[in-house]
């Protein structure tokens, strides 16, 4: 019970400090304009400012985030733009090398082709040239042959045969 005893001092302290107190409406009236001029001030002063200054901060950021998305895609366009053109001087590189290699079987080929023919060209001059160097050792075999035979012949026979008869026996000798 104690402590109601408190609470209804202290319930009549409250009402005997505030009990006099009384609205005074001129007062009033003066402060509530006061503070509704105050307000006023402050918004059209102070608010109003830094709302448009939060609001162009706002923009500013709002701007350069879709500046920098712009930039970033024009970015990315571009990295696939040159990505395309690697791929495509890569496949361009590609022709170029697969048509220098044909390009060198063909001289390859083209040369181990006249070589060949220049082979065979020669061969056939040697072969032509053996045939005739042959035929021509051959001739000059014969001729010798006939003529040591004429001079066998002569020693046996023991007369002398003229020249005209001796030409006549080595080319009827030649031609047999």
């Amino acid at each position: 019970m104690n402590f109601n005893i408190n609470q209804s001092s202290i319930s009549d302290a409250i009402t005997k400090t505030f009990g006099n107190l009384t609205i005074n409406w001129p007062f009033f009236v003066f402060s509530f304009l006061t503070l509704i001029l105050v307000v006023t001030i402050v918004t059209l002063l102070v608010y109003k400012p830094l709302k448009k200054m939060l609001k162009n901060r706002q923009n500013f950021i709002q701007n350069n985030i879709d500046e920098s998305i712009k930039a970033k895609e024009a970015a990315l366009k571009v990295q696939e733009e040159i990505d395309e053109k690697i791929i495509e001087s890569s496949k361009h590189a590609n022709q170029i090398i697969e048509q220098a290699k044909l390009e060198r079987e063909r001289i390859i080929n083209n040369g181990i082709e006249v070589s060949n023919k220049k082979a065979e060209i020669i061969i056939e001059q040697a072969n032509i040239l053996v045939t005739k160097s042959q035929a021509e050792f051959e001739n000059k075999q014969r001729k010798i042959i006939v003529e040591n035979a004429v001079e066998i012949a002569k020693k046996i026979i023991g007369r002398e045969i003229r020249d005209k008869d001796n030409l006549k026996m080595i080319e009827e000798m030649l031609e047999s």
